[in-house]
């Protein structure tokens, strides 16, 4: 138990009564301590708070990044001191401005980041770089020295022209009230009709908006079509020009040779009047000759020879044996043997007549 006196004592309480200490701070605002550790802390002059408090909210393009720690006079100026997020980096040149964060009129500090560098915390933001919102204060104290600097003769005149303008338009207004209510009862009775033309439309741009990509397409398709027509027109137009240049060649041509192009196509009339003449003939000589070209064609497409048919005529072998018998071309040529028992010979030896040939 000696270790717990004298100066040992003092320490170990010294040391528990901090930790103590240590923990009821990290127990009762753990959230600050957390900031302190986490956050950053940027000062900037307001030429007025204008209704800004203490744990208002800090945004930067619309998202919450940090709050309002401490608001507090410096020369006539409200020097404003926020918290950021350390992640959050704001440059050298970064506004801030006091705006309405809510329709019930609580107020927020908006942080614009601008500038290639970055904003240290010692910086302050200048009042240059700041904003303060537009109270009811200022509007009332604005509306007052309008409304005494107001000339109300004027005013009363105005009025008073705009009584008597209404009432001379007044006759007029009544038709174009009645219009008015005619067609507002005709919109009325349609009203079926239009919610299902509006049903349609709205189907409709369903379509379109589906199927986007290929009007985009056609679209695309369109102008090319357009440009190879536009360059078709480029060349149909040349086109039109070298026939033009040909033409006045070929009429120079005709003029300079009138004399000689005259008695050519005399005689190239003539020559149809002729052919006109025997078109008949000319019609009637071409199915014969088609004949003619086909039979022709089967004769000589055998070979390099060729062949003919005379009708009612017997071929010289089948004849050979009569005109033996009928003019003796035959003899006995064995001694001591009819002739009829020798064979026959021919004399006129007809190729492959089927008869042998004896010697010569």
């Amino acid at each position: 138990m000696r270790k717990y006196r004298g100066a040992h004592l003092i320490r170990a309480g010294f040391i528990g009564i901090v930790l103590m200490i240590l923990v009821i701070a990290v127990g009762l605002q753990p959230q600050q301590l957390v900031s302190l550790a986490t956050d950053v802390r940027y000062q900037a002059l307001f030429a007025e708070a204008g209704g800004l408090e203490v744990g208002n909210d800090v945004t930067t393009s619309g998202i919450k990044v940090g709050t309002v720690s401490d608001i507090e006079l410096c020369d006539g100026n409200a020097l404003v001191t926020f918290t950021v997020k350390a992640k959050v980096r704001l440059g050298s040149y970064s506004t801030a401005h006091i705006r309405t964060g809510s329709l019930l009129g609580r107020r927020v500090l908006t942080l614009d980041s601008t500038g290639s560098g970055m904003l240290r915390p010692s910086d302050v933001i200048p009042v240059t770089r700041t904003s303060s919102p537009y109270t009811l204060t200022e509007s009332v104290s604005d509306l007052t020295t309008n409304l005494a600097g107001t000339d109300t003769a004027s005013l009363n005149q105005s009025l008073d022209t705009l009584s008597a303008t209404i009432d001379r338009v007044a006759p007029q207004l009544g038709p174009m009230f009645d219009g008015l209510t005619r067609l507002s009862e005709s919109l009325n009775g349609r009203n079926k009709t239009l919610g299902e033309v509006l049903k349609d439309t709205s189907t409709l741009t369903g379509i379109l908006s589906e199927r986007s990509q290929q009007v985009n397409r056609l679209i695309l398709n369109t102008n090319d079509l357009l440009d190879v027509l536009a360059r078709r027109r480029e060349a149909i137009v040349d086109l039109l020009a070298n026939v033009s240049a040909v033409a006045k060649q070929l009429s120079g041509l005709v003029r300079d040779n009138e004399k000689t192009l005259t008695p050519m196509l005399q005689k190239l009339n003539a020559v149809t009047d002729v052919l006109e003449k025997n078109r008949d003939n000319i019609a009637k000589a071409l199915p014969g000759l088609a004949k003619y070209e086909v039979t022709q064609g089967e004769a000589v497409s055998s070979g390099f020879y060729y062949q003919s048919f005379t009708p009612n005529v017997m071929p010289p072998q089948f004849i050979q044996p009569f005109l033996d018998y009928a003019f003796g071309f035959r003899r006995g040529d064995i001694p001591g043997q009819l002739p009829d028992n020798t064979g026959p010979r021919a004399e006129f030896p007809f190729p492959r007549n089927g008869i042998p040939q004896g010697p010569h």
